[in-house]
C-alpha cells in the first residue's frame, strides 16, 4: 500500500512507499508524481519477484531484496534489502517456554487451477512422518478461498480419510474460509508459532513469504525446499536454520532431523542474530539508518507502527478487502501534500473517513468499476499466457 513511513518536516522530506499493484494507477500521471516528490521520498515495494524492473525516474529507492529484484535503469545501491517480511510484529517471540507442537505449518489452498497439490503433499508428509514418530504433534493452518463450503468440505474430507481419530488428536488441521487473505490476526497466529519447535513449509517455488518470516523471527528451524533459503543471507542457508529437502520424499527425514535438533541441541542464542533481521523494531531502526544516510533526512515525524508486515504490502486500489483500501492510490496521493501529521491517525482511519462521505450509488459504481478492471486484467493475463504457450509450440 501507500504506507507513510515518515512525514515531511521543516528541514527534510517525508517517505512513502508504493506497491506494484498501485503503480499501474499512477505511472502515467507524471504531474502528480512530480508534485509528490517535492515533499516526499518515493519507495517502491514490489509484492513479487521482478528481475527486469524499469523505474523511469519515478522512485527514489526500493523496499526489496537484491536477490529477487533487479532494476534495469537505476543504481542497484538504492535497493534497501528490506521488505514487509522483515517487519514481523512483537507477538512472535523466541523463548525457552515449553512447546506444545513439534511443527507448525501455514499455507493457502491453491485453487486457481483446481489443483491443491501443495496442501495435499503437506498432509501426506505428516502421515508418513507419523509412521516414523508415533508421538508426533503438529498444527497446519490454511486459508481456503473459493465458494463456501465446497472447497473446505473437500479438503477436510481428505484429511478425515487420511488420518485416524487418534492421529487427529496429535495433528490439528485448521481450515479458514472467511476474511481472505488474513482470517486470523498475526497476534493469534503467533500463539501457534510461539508454541512450536519447527516450521514445516512445502512450497516448491516461493522465495519469500510471511509464513517462514514468522518462523525466523520466532527462532524456529525451517524444513523446506532450497527456494525458501533465499529470504536470508548466504551464511544462514544451512542447518540448523534450514533443513533442506531435495525432493518431496525427503521431507519426513528432514522434519524428524529438525525436531531432534530442537530437542537435543537447540540454543536460542544461536538463532537470535537471524531472528533480529525479521523483528519489526530492529528492522525499523535499520531502515531509518539506511534512509537517513542515503537521503539526508532528519529524525522528526517518523511514523512506525508494529504492523508493517501487512501494511507495506497493502494496496490502495479502489476496493476494500483485508489487503486493500477503498481509495485508489492516485486519490490518496493527491491529498498527501496537504495532510498534517497531527491530523493523521492511520491509513485505515483515513480510508474509513474517505468512504463514509460517499453515497450508496457512488460506492456501488466504484465497486463495479473495480470488478470490471479486475476482469479485464485477468483476461489480459490469460491472453498473454495463451500467447506464450502458442509461441513455445511454434518454436518446437
Amino acid at each position: 500500500m501507500s504506507c507513510i513511513i515518515k512525514f515531511p518536516s521543516q528541514n527534510s522530506k517525508g517517505v512513502i512507499s508504493i506497491t506494484n499493484n498501485e503503480l499501474k494507477y499512477i505511472k502515467s500521471k507524471l504531474d502528480l508524481i512530480n508534485d509528490i516528490k517535492k515533499k516526499w521520498i518515493l519507495l517502491y515495494h514490489p509484492n513479487y519477484y521482478d528481475y527486469k524492473f524499469k523505474n523511469k525516474k519515478i522512485f527514489d529507492g526500493y523496499l526489496a531484496w537484491s536477490e529477487t529484484f533487479k532494476v534495469l535503469d537505476d543504481d542497484e545501491s538504492k535497493i534497501l534489502n528490506l521488505s514487509c517480511h522483515n517487519f514481523i510484529p512483537k507477538f512472535f517471540e523466541s523463548s525457552n517456554e515449553r512447546k506444545i507442537y513439534d511443527f507448525v505449518g501455514l499455507s493457502k489452498l491453491q485453487t486457481s487451477k483446481g489443483n491443491p497439490k501443495n496442501v495435499l503433499e503437506f498432509l501426506n508428509i505428516v502421515k508418513k512422518t507419523m509412521k516414523l514418530k508415533k508421538n508426533l504433534t503438529g498444527v497446519f493452518i490454511i486459508s481456503v478461498p473459493g465458494l463456501r463450503p465446497f472447497k473446505t468440505n473437500y479438503i477436510r474430507s481428505y484429511y478425515n480419510n487420511l488420518f485416524s481419530e487418534e492421529e487427529k488428536k496429535s495433528f490439528e488441521f485448521i481450515t479458514l474460509d472467511y476474511d481472505m487473505p488474513f482470517s486470523l490476526s498475526v497476534k493469534t497466529l503467533s500463539l501457534f508459532y510461539n508454541k512450536s519447535k519447527v516450521h514445516l513449509n512445502t512450497h516448491p517455488k516461493e522465495r519469500h513469504g510471511r509464513a517462514q518470516a514468522y518462523a525466523l523471527c520466532t527462532g524456529l528451524p525451517i524444513v523446506g525446499f532450497k527456494n525458501l533459503t533465499y529470504l536470508v543471507k548466504k551464511e544462514f542457508r544451512k542447518e540448523p536454520f534450514y533443513f533442506v529437502s531435495d525432493n518431496i520424499e525427503d521431507f519426513p527425514k528432514q522434519l524428524l532431523k529438525a525436531i531432534d535438533y530442537y530437542d537435543l541441541k537447540y540454543q536460542r542464542h544461536d538463532h537470535d542474530h537471524l531472528a533480529k533481521n525479521f523483528r519489526s523494531a530492529d528492522s525499523f531502526s535499520e531502515l531509518k539508518k539506511k534512509i537517513n544516510l542515503k537521503y539526508g533526512l532528519d529524525n522528526e515525524n517518523w511514523n512506525f507502527t508494529d504492523d508493517w508486515d501487512i501494511k507495506l504490502a497493502k494496496h490502495h486500489i479502489g476496493y476494500k478487502t483485508k489487503n486493500s483500501y477503498h481509495q485508489r492510490i492516485d486519490e490518496f496521493l493527491s491529498k498527501i501534500n496537504y495532510i498534517e501529521r497531527k491530523h493523521f491517525i492511520s491509513e485505515d482511519l483515513d480510508d474509513a473517513n474517505f468512504i463514509s462521505n460517499k453515497s450508496f450509488i457512488i460506492k456501488a459504481l466504484r465497486h463495479f468499476n473495480y470488478l470490471l478492471n479486475m476482469k479485464l486484467l485477468n483476461l489480459k493475463v490469460k491472453i498473454v499466457n495463451f500467447l506464450r504457450k502458442v509461441k513455445k509450440i511454434t518454436y518446437r
